[in-house]
């Protein structure tokens, strides 16, 4: 008996080694991951070694453009508002250029006046939104990526976690080198040093901000401490903890519609963190949502090709289905083909393909058939496939 639990769980264990292999060897695998993560790596060596560079030859810090800025795009002033307005029709005009969604791109348009609305809700202090916001700013920020890619493993494409990767390293090697580049302070700088603001310094420590209060409600001094040995203490644009929860949700909203609503709420909970701890500017943040966009749109054509080639088969099951082939849960969160058919491609006014039914196909076409639909070239493929001849 106990011979049998023992080999049942190792050949569970088995088994989902060879899920995550996927038809890789051991070597493979590790140099797939390592090349998908080449950025990400350079960007945490360039940010633990910022500290090395000699100051003589960084550029000189500015303590006082963010808060100005800041003040102007965000002001409820003439200039404000239009300043608002102009953006959140460039939003409008991204989302919409690469979705050709009227309705979705109008989301794209709300962020400079939904970071007012989470602004206006930071200037009163309390415990209870202490922990609130560590929670999301010194918790969730850090495994929001790890819980991301293994959604995307399990229930995207197959091959998305690596674009994911390559995106989520680009727009942080972008946001370091503008780090590096353009040395900026953040709120909590005028908060201990007073107004008017001392010329910053490289020797000068990092702090915790807000988060000493939590260090206060917690008994620690672990985020003091970890702040104040930082080694890229003036950069506070673009706000990477916003870019982090931005890239998280355009790639889970891609493929989950309740993913997101709840990436959504993470980054406007985000947001909030970072302003209430005085941690970023508004204009961080929409700086984060920038960079994090931009990668975001280099690689969305990519998406589509893997998108296309997993709804055709092409590409094989994602990670759930690999995991549970054979078994009853296998096509539990994505419907089995058609028997007697291959998978049918149908393309939709934005532009995107999805895995969809004979009959569905049919119902929608249903002033021809797939046949004539195919020799026209109006999106549609149909193929059967060969019956199996029975051994006589």
């Amino acid at each position: 008996m106990l011979e049998d639990v023992f080999g049942a769980v190792g050949r569970f264990f088995l088994h989902v080694y060879k899920t995550l292999l996927n038809r890789h060897s051991l070597f493979g695998l590790l140099r797939h991951i390592l090349i998908n993560m080449t950025f990400i790596l350079i960007w945490i060596t360039t940010f633990k070694n910022a500290w090395r560079i000699d100051a003589s030859i960084r550029p000189l810090i500015d303590v006082n453009y963010l808060e100005e800025a800041d003040r102007r795009v965000f002001d409820l002033s003439f200039e404000g508002i239009f300043i608002q307005c102009v953006v959140s029709a460039l939003g409008y005009a991204w989302m919409y250029a690469l979705t050709r969604r009227s309705k979705l791109s109008i989301l794209a348009a709300l962020p400079p006046f939904l970071l007012n609305i989470l602004y206006a809700g930071t200037h009163s202090l309390c415990s209870a939104l202490d922990v609130f916001a560590w929670l999301s700013y010194g918790v969730i920020h850090f495994i929001s990526p790890f819980l991301a890619a293994f959604w995307l493993w399990l229930f995207a494409s197959p091959g998305v976690v690596s674009v994911f990767a390559w995106s989520f390293g680009i727009q942080n090697c972008l946001g370091i080198i503008t780090h590096l580049s353009f040395p900026s302070a953040a709120p909590w700088y005028g908060d201990q040093y007073g107004y008017p603001l001392p010329p910053g310094n490289y020797s000068m420590p990092g702090s915790a901000a807000g988060l000493v209060r939590v260090d206060a409600v917690l008994g620690t001094h672990i985020y003091a401490n970890a702040f104040k040995a930082s080694p890229l203490v003036f950069g506070a644009f673009p706000s990477l903890h916003g870019a982090f929860s931005c890239c998280c949700f355009f790639f889970i909203a891609r493929y989950s519609r309740k993913g997101s609503f709840m990436l959504g709420f993470y980054v406007l909970w985000q947001w909030f963190s970072t302003m209430y701890l005085r941690h970023h500017w508004r204009i961080d943040l929409l700086g984060g949502l920038l960079y994090s966009a931009f990668a975001f749109s280099f690689f969305y054509r990519s998406l589509g090709r893997i998108d296309r080639a997993y709804a055709t088969g092409v590409s094989g099951g994602n990670g759930w289905q690999r995991l549970f082939e054979g078994t009853r849960l296998q096509f539990w969160f994505d419907h089995r083909p058609e028997k007697g058919y291959m998978a049918v491609m149908e393309s939709s006014e934005n532009g995107e393909s999805g895995r969809t039914s004979i009959e569905v196909v049919m119902r929608e076409r249903s002033e021809g058939d797939l046949e004539a639909a195919w020799v026209e070239d109006l999106g549609a493929t149909w193929k059967t496939r060969e019956p199996r001849v029975s051994p006589v």
